[in-house]
């Protein structure tokens, strides 16, 4: 038979519907897919897979483009004199070499850029296409080297409409600037207890 002709049917009168016999499924007999405590771990091994394929690509691709400059002077992502400035801020400097801002400048850039890598990575897993405040405190509290940023990027955990708890920072209304606060009194008491050890 070849399928690639054209078929007609046409309805007989003497033939008569055919009924199937099938037996009814109800919504509980159909099979349904709970997700093991081994599936949630093989996303997450995943996952961080993924992230870590993404960061050694990242910095290859930078590593890349740091080679093949040929005018390092030139090429700013950040206002140099802002930079320096804020060398300058420290009263024990004096002098500052015409290198170091420029340095500081692309390791500026490339920490702000590896940040919000990270930061993007959760909000991918979490399945959304908004970076949030909660994106970059997560990623702040996954890898060891950031976390001098804590008292920067505080995490609240809070119920959801379910009664679960969400990570997320706090929420401030729309009137109102959202500046990351620091406690002073919480500083000066580390301070202190590290001047007693």
């Amino acid at each position: 038979m070849d399928l690639n002709q054209s078929m007609e049917f046409t309805p007989s009168a003497t033939s008569s519907p055919q009924i199937q016999n099938f037996m009814p499924i109800t919504s509980f007999m159909l099979p349904f897919h709970q997700p093991s405590n081994e599936d949630g771990e093989e996303v997450k091994q995943s996952h961080l897979l993924v992230q870590k394929r993404s960061l050694e690509l990242f910095w290859y691709q930078q590593m890349l483009e740091i080679h093949n400059i040929s005018a390092f002077k030139s090429h700013h992502q950040l206002p140099l004199a802002r930079i320096k400035r804020i060398m300058k801020s420290n009263k024990d400097v004096k002098m500052i070499s015409a290198d170091t801002p420029i340095l500081f400048s692309k390791a500026c850039e490339l920490f702000i850029l590896e940040l919000t890598l990270r930061a993007w990575l959760h909000t991918e897993e979490g399945k959304r296409r908004t970076l949030q405040r909660c994106d970059v405190s997560k990623a702040i509290r996954q890898e060891e080297a950031l976390h001098f940023l804590f008292d920067v990027v505080p995490l609240i955990n809070h119920k959801d409409d379910d009664g679960k708890f969400l990570e997320e920072n706090e929420h401030h209304p729309v009137n109102q600037p959202q500046f990351p606060l620091l406690d002073m009194n919480a500083v000066r008491i580390r301070k202190s207890s590290k001047i007693i050890i």
